[in-house]
């Protein structure tokens, strides 16, 4: 299982065997306490045993609390003092990022857990005999008595509008029959004839209220640069994925404000960014601004084809048909590396996390703010359609009443705004009686979400569920680099969906982009560290150049595969109708785009995955190789500190 993920032990591997159990770990160092440690860590007093890839922030405390704990221990041997002190209570007691496994030798089980927003993966398999967990799924196939075979419900979950038209979410069945994932959140306890699984956290919102807009983004800002900073305590280099909007702008604003503070050793820091010949969607002059602003190493990488989301023999496992374009990834990694990186920071999750909605009536309302109310609602109208009158029931009256009322009206009106746009929801090339089948199931979701949903306002009650369950957040294989998310830490959640929603959006005065008005926390915080170009943009990038040009590039390959004289996979699987859907691949090849593109997208990506099974074993369960050497058609240039 080590040897199936050599990128994961760049400094050495080790192995602990207690008859019947065998615990793995391969290192790679990153924090300075890391440096010397050795896992598994086993207790002389206990003869317990600990796994853990793990990053903890809130070190100072556990030390503080753990008595005779030196400030020098790793965070692995943290957890292995917290479980002997608190057992399995002990993991609500971990902020940070983490997946841990540990062998109790006194009760003889095995204890997994994983951090609430589920950072680090875990996987496992059990059966009558035998329980395999492994931080990649095809750590565990590698068996070749584990049956390899695609888990249909899953598949099904995947084309249902409910799921497809919202990131991946994090689910304890996998794409792979038989193989689960721990959940965020969560300990699972495995022993002889016995399993428990049990949830160990979950989101406790309270209000926030201060007196003004100021006072919001103060917190804000204060609260962000210490997550931030908890995400720079690295031995190597830093680096970041960066492009030219505000999330990643943000944190790398805030990582050179604390570098330049001397909060935390500098060891060098660059950012990495993907850039386009296509001008609609290329992002390099906003990436300069920034750059002018710090005088950071600004990576700018191209790469050398827009192929990858279709492959006739795909170079091995993946592990999610929902993977994207692997040159891109592939191309970012590879100049990462070559700088010495092993960590870098995203702006993943930040649109759920701080984007804000324009549901923010009944907030508004119960403040008293009627102008306000004025001036949310006749952009609101310009946008959707929708009347004045049944915007304020639904959004603005309705959150006011008892919850049992509430819940019969939003049910009703889902029940409605389903059967108004059934016909519209999963493209007519499709089969008929599976679209019939995921409108149903699509339902089902629907209503079940309004029944089970925590919280009146809506606004928090659609950013919770944007959180939790978290997105899947997957390492880019084969790299030895990991990537960590500060818009994934629940410290910015408990905060952000604690505060009145239009502290997050407000109509902009010149612009009915939804982009406009979003994440006005953000853009008052960093007023002054952020150049104005980054700071007030009114749009996104839109990056259809990159499908076209990709599709354009790949044209042989699509007519190969879903063309009049083939029979694609996802045809003989019943996904789609052969004839219907090469028809519109040439009609989005002509540039007719529609509300079924990302089924397009998903669609292709689904063959990508299912032609992996075709591939013989060996190479259906190893993640393919890359090329360690940076092209130079990839790295366009390079910008040095100013």
């Amino acid at each position: 299982m080590l040897e199936a993920a050599p990128y994961r032990g760049m400094d050495g591997m080790s192995i602990h065997l207690d008859g019947s159990i065998g615990l793995g770990y391969a290192k790679s160092a990153i924090t300075p306490e890391e440096t010397h440690e050795r896992q598994p860590i086993i207790s002389p007093r206990t003869g317990i045993a600990v796994i853990a890839d793990v990053r903890l922030d809130n070190r100072a405390e556990l030390v503080a609390t753990l008595p005779g704990t030196p400030a020098t221990a790793s965070d692995a041997e943290l957890i292995l003092r917290a479980y002997e002190r608190w057992g399995s209570n002990c993991f609500e007691r971990l902020l940070g990022d983490f997946a841990i496994a540990i062998w109790d030798a006194r009760t003889r089980q095995i204890i997994c857990s994983r951090d609430t927003s589920g950072q680090r993966s875990l996987f496992y398999r059990l059966d009558e005999r035998t329980f395999v967990a492994g931080s990649e799924i095809h750590q565990i196939l590698v068996d070749p008595t584990v049956l390899l075979a695609p888990d249909e419900a899953k598949l099904r979950d995947y084309l249902t509008p409910w799921y497809a038209f919202q990131n991946e979410k994090q689910t304890e069945r996998t794409f792979f029959s038989g193989i689960s994932s721990v959940l965020p959140g969560n300990v699972l306890t495995v022993g002889y004839n016995t399993r428990d699984n049990r949830t160990f956290w979950t989101l406790d919102v309270r209000d926030i209220r201060y007196q003004s807009a100021d006072d919001y983004a103060e917190h804000y800002l204060n609260l962000f640069t210490t997550v931030v900073r908890d995400r720079l305590r690295s031995m190597h280099p830093m680096g970041v994925l960066l492009s030219g909007g505000l999330d990643s702008s943000s944190i790398v604003a805030t990582a050179q404000q604390i570098y330049r503070r001397g909060d935390v050793p500098y060891r060098g820091f660059s950012t990495f960014s993907s850039v386009f010949n296509d001008p609609t969607c290329d992002e390099r002059d906003l990436i300069r601004d920034l750059q002018e602003q710090y005088g950071f190493d600004a990576h700018y990488v191209e790469t050398s084809s827009f192929s990858g989301r279709l492959q006739i023999e795909p170079d091995g496992f993946l592990e999610s048909p929902n993977l994207g374009v692997r040159d891109a990834s592939n191309a970012i990694m590879r100049a990462a590396s070559d700088a010495g990186v092993r960590v870098v920071l995203t702006g993943d999750t930040a649109d759920a996390c701080v984007g804000g909605t324009r549901h923010v009536f009944d907030s508004l309302i119960r403040q008293g703010q009627v102008r306000a109310v004025w001036e949310h609602l006749q952009p609101y109208r310009r946008v959707t359609g929708e009347s004045n009158a049944k915007t304020l029931f639904l959004y603005g009256i309705a959150p006011l009443l008892p919850r049992a009322f509430q819940r019969q009206i939003m049910t009703a009106y889902r029940r409605h705004g389903f059967r108004r746009t059934r016909g519209r929801l999963i493209p007519t090339w499709m089969p008929e009686a599976l679209r019939r089948e995921l409108e149903q199931h699509h339902l089902h979701l629907l209503l079940k979400d309004e029944r089970t949903r925590k919280y009146a306002n809506p606004t928090r009650a659609f950013e919770y569920r944007l959180l939790y369950p978290p997105e899947v957040a997957r390492q880019i294989v084969p790299w030895a680099i990991q990537t960590w998310r500060p818009f994934a830490d629940r410290r910015l959640h408990e905060f952000l969906l604690g505060i009145p929603p239009e502290q997050k959006f407000w109509p902009h005065p010149e612009s009915d982009n939804t982009y406009a008005g979003q994440k006005r926390i953000v853009r008052q915080a960093m007023q002054g560290m952020l150049p104005e170009s980054i700071r007030s943009r009114t749009l996104k990038t839109n990056f259809r150049g990159v499908w076209e040009n990709e599709v354009e590039h790949q044209w042989p390959e699509y007519a190969a595969v879903f063309g009049p004289d083939a029979m694609s996979l996802i045809a003989r699987r019943g996904f789609v109708q052969a004839d219907g859907f090469w028809q519109r691949l040439q009609e989005l090849r002509a540039g007719r785009y529609g509300m079924d593109f990302l089924y397009v997208m998903k669609l292709v990506s689904l063959e990508t995955w299912l032609r992996t099974f075709e591939l013989p074993r060996p190479r259906a369960v190893s993640v393919p190789p890359v090329d360690l050497r940076l092209s130079g058609r990839d790295l366009i240039s390079q910008g040095h500190p100013l």
